[in-house]
């Protein structure tokens, strides 16, 4: 995982744009494995990119250790091509972000980010009551 961006909004505070929307694409698509041709042909729908951008992009989330591949031959055999997965589901890359970043501030800021949590949830009576709901149960099990 890359740099927190405090700008950016759900994926991209994790990722640049291109990266983020590469990743959507896959986690949305019916088709595992995918190609980078596949990714493109959705991609194109939204903005004009290049065949080249995509794969380079799809080869630094691999290296990013967030994409997973192998190498396919092609029906006739005269070429090779990698096709790819997530290593993550949407949902479990977003967990572990999160608690990456949170680990951080807090090795780094201890007490001052659980109160700025805290603030934060008393902006909202749900969120509020869901934290206090959320410190309850783990007390209670860390009491067992």
């Amino acid at each position: 995982m890359s740099q927190y961006n405090v700008e950016g909004k759900q994926l991209e505070a994790f990722l640049g744009p291109l990266e983020a929307s590469i990743l959507q694409t896959i986690w949305c698509s019916k088709k595992r494995p995918i190609t980078v041709r596949e990714v493109l042909e959705e991609l194109k729908k939204k903005k004009q990119v290049a065949y080249t951008t995509i794969m380079n992009t799809m080869d630094r989330l691999y290296e990013k250790g967030l994409l997973d591949r192998k190498i396919e031959k092609s029906k006739g055999g005269a070429y090779l091509y990698y096709v790819y997965w997530p290593k993550l589901e949407e949902q479990k890359f977003k967990e572990d972000a999160v608690r990456q970043v949170l680990s951080s501030l807090i090795d780094n800021f201890d007490e001052l980010v659980t109160s700025c949590l805290v603030e934060k949830a008393a902006a909202n009576g749900q969120q509020l009551e869901a934290l206090k709901e959320k410190i309850d149960k783990t007390i209670k099990e860390k009491k067992q």
